[in-house]
């Protein structure tokens, strides 16, 4: 928002003086100087942007491979909880509760790769199609 605040400031103020050149030429070149520290500004947002993108993506997926090498690791007869409680849809969950993990997990995963996939693509959009731009 800043960036917009001093592209507007920067076209607001533009009032160039055919008459004396050099004042033309100085004021030119400080909004062009402004112009390359936007564009920097933008580039450092846009690195900043695949960074996270990319430690996310790693975490998530170091993350969720534990998760799941110790639910499949566990022993098969003795389930992950219990609810104690004789109730038919209560045992289910408990006699299937390691298949409900890996499911639950494997979702989770799933999901957040599709949202690292999306601020990613997020990211290219940012990017300036004219490199003169």
């Amino acid at each position: 928002m800043n960036d917009d605040i001093r592209l507007q400031a920067l076209f607001d103020s533009f009032q160039p003086t055919p008459t004396d050149s050099d004042l033309f030429t100085e004021r030119l070149e400080r909004k062009l100087a402004l112009i390359d520290e936007i564009r920097q500004a933008q580039a450092a947002q846009i690195r900043r942007y695949r960074m996270a993108v990319v430690a996310a993506f790693v975490a998530g997926i170091v993350f969720g491979g534990g998760v799941l090498t110790f639910i499949l690791s566990t022993p098969i007869d003795v389930p992950l909880f219990s609810f104690g409680i004789k109730f038919y849809p209560f045992l289910f969950i408990e006699q299937n509760s390691r298949l409900i993990s890996v499911l639950l997990t494997s979702l989770m995963i799933t999901f957040c790769i599709v949202a690292m996939m999306n601020t990613q693509d997020l990211v290219r959009r940012m990017k300036p199609k004219n490199k003169y731009i």
